[in-house]
C-alpha cells in the first residue's frame, strides 16, 4: 500500500485525538483532570561533620536519623506528610555550618534541622536560626547554645542530651552521693575547652554535696607524659579522680596512672564509651573507671532501634551518636503532633512542651526556660578488666526540677 499526502493528514488527526484523549483522562505527565498529584514532602535538614575529623559522630547522626525517618514514613510520616532528610556537610567548619543552615532554610524550605554533637557550630548558627525561627535540635553541650548571656533560652535552639554542667554534676553527684568519695583530684587539658567547661560545674556541685578538692593539676595538648602530675595526686589523698579529657589523651593517662600506682576510682566522660577499652590494649589500666552515657543496651526501645540500624546498615553496630540522630528526629515528630502542624514556629513551640517522651535514650523532657533536657536520667558504666559493666541509671535530685 503506497502512502500520500491525504493519508499522512489522516494520520496525524488521528494522533491528535488520541493525546487529547490521553489529557483529558489525566494520562499525561503533567496531571489534569484529577490526576493524583506527587505527595508532599517535609523537608528535616541536617548539619553534620560528614568528611572531617569527627565525621564518624555526623555519619552517626545522619544515620540514626534516617532510621526514625522510615520508621515514621512506614507510618504516614509527620501529620500525614512523609519525610525527606537532606544532610550537608560542614566539614567541622562553622563558615561552612552557616552556609549549610541557610540552604536548608532558604532553598530546601526546611521545617527544623538537626544540629551536630559539636558546641562551636551550635554557637555560630545560634543567632542565624533565632532569626529565622527555624529550629535546631542538636547534641551541643556548651549551654551558651541553648541559653544566652541574658539568661533566657536562645529561640530556635535546643539541646537533647544533659549539657556540660549537667553531665558535670550527673558525674559529681554520683562520685559523692552514690560512691560516697569527697576527697576529690581534678586532672584535665588546660587548652580544651571541652575538658575546662566541664571542671566549674563538677567541682560546685561537690562541694556543695560536702566534698572537697584536694589538688588540681593540669596539662595542655602536647604533653604527653604525666608522671609528675599523677606523683603528686597519689601523694595528695585523693580517693577519686575526675579527669574530662578526649580518648586519645586518656588513653596515656590509663596507662600511665597503672604505672605510677594510682589505683583510686576515675569518673569521667564519654570519652571512656566504646571503644576506648580496645584502645587502651591494656584491660586492667581501665578498671574501676565510672562513666556516664546515654543508653542502655539492655531497655526495650534501644534494642528496637538498634536492630533496625543494623538490618539497615549490613549489621553495623551503632555508635551513641546514632541514637541520638533517631531521637532529634522524634522530637520534631512529637512536636509536630503536639501543634497539629509543622510550620518551623508552631514546632519551636511544641518543642518546648515536649514531657516524658519515651525516645531510645530516655526519657525526655525540655525545659522551656532553658531548651535543655530535664531529669534526664544517664546510664552508669563501670569498666573491669576491659569490659563495661552496666550499673544502672541515675540523675541527681537538682535535675528533677525545671
Amino acid at each position: 500500500m503506497k502512502f500520500n499526502n491525504k493519508h499522512l493528514v489522516l494520520a496525524m488527526v488521528a494522533l491528535f485525538v488520541v493525546s487529547l484523549a490521553l489529557v483529558g483522562c489525566g494520562g499525561g505527565s503533567g496531571g489534569g483532570g484529577g490526576a493524583a498529584k506527587p505527595a508532599e514532602m517535609l523537608v528535616i535538614g541536617s548539619i553534620q561533620d560528614m568528611s572531617g575529623t569527627t565525621s564518624v559522630f555526623g555519619n552517626a547522626v545522619t544515620r540514626g536519623a534516617e532510621v526514625a525517618i522510615e520508621k515514621l514514613n512506614a507510618k504516614g510520616g509527620i501529620n500525614g506528610k512523609k519525610i525527606k532528610l537532606v544532610t550537608l556537610d560542614t566539614k567541622g567548619d562553622p563558615k561552612e555550618a552557616i552556609n549549610a543552615y541557610n540552604r536548608l532554610v532558604d532553598q530546601e524550605k526546611a521545617i527544623a534541622v538537626l544540629g551536630p554533637p559539636i558546641s562551636n557550630i551550635g554557637l555560630a548558627i545560634a543567632p542565624i536560626a533565632n532569626s529565622k525561627k527555624v529550629p535546631v535540635v542538636g547534641s551541643f553541650i556548651d549551654p551558651r547554645v541553648t541559653v544566652g548571656q541574658d539568661g533566657k533560652p536562645q529561640t530556635a535552639m535546643f539541646l537533647m542530651q544533659p549539657s556540660s554542667v549537667q553531665y558535670a554534676e550527673i558525674m559529681a553527684g554520683y562520685a559523692v552521693e552514690k560512691l560516697g568519695l569527697k576527697k576529690i583530684a581534678i586532672f584535665y587539658n588546660q587548652s580544651n575547652a571541652y575538658s575546662v567547661s566541664l571542671i566549674k560545674p563538677f567541682k560546685e556541685y561537690a562541694e556543695s554535696l560536702g566534698a572537697k578538692i584536694v589538688i588540681e593539676e593540669k596539662y595542655t595538648k602536647d604533653d604527653k607524659d604525666y608522671k609528675t602530675q599523677l606523683a603528686k595526686i597519689k601523694e595528695s589523698g585523693a580517693d577519686v579522680l575526675y579527669a574530662p579529657n578526649y580518648t586519645q589523651e586518656l588513653v596515656i593517662l590509663f596507662k600511665q596512672r597503672k604505672q605510677a600506682g594510682v589505683n583510686i576510682p576515675i569518673v569521667d566522660g564519654l570519652d571512656l564509651a566504646a571503644p576506648f577499652a580496645q584502645n587502651i590494649n591494656d584491660p586492667e589500666a581501665a578498671d574501676n573507671a565510672f562513666f556516664a552515657n546515654n543508653f542502655s543496651e539492655k531497655e526495650p526501645q534501644l534494642v528496637e532501634v538498634r536492630n533496625a540500624y543494623k538490618a539497615k546498615y549490613n549489621n553495623e553496630e551503632p555508635i551513641n551518636k546514632a541514637y541520638l540522630g533517631y531521637d532529634k528526629i522524634m522530637l520534631i515528630a512529637e512536636a509536630a503532633k503536639k501543634m497539629n502542624s509543622t510550620k518551623p514556629e508552631d514546632l519551636i513551640k511544641g518543642l518546648e512542651q515536649i514531657k516524658d517522651m519515651q525516645g531510645a535514650t530516655g526519657v525526655i523532657t525540655l525545659s522551656p526556660k532553658t531548651h535543655q533536657p530535664v531529669g534526664l536520667s544517664m546510664v552508669i558504666f563501670k569498666m573491669e578488666k576491659g569490659k563495661y559493666i552496666e550499673v544502672g541509671r541515675y540523675v541527681p535530685e537538682k535535675h528533677k526540677k525545671l
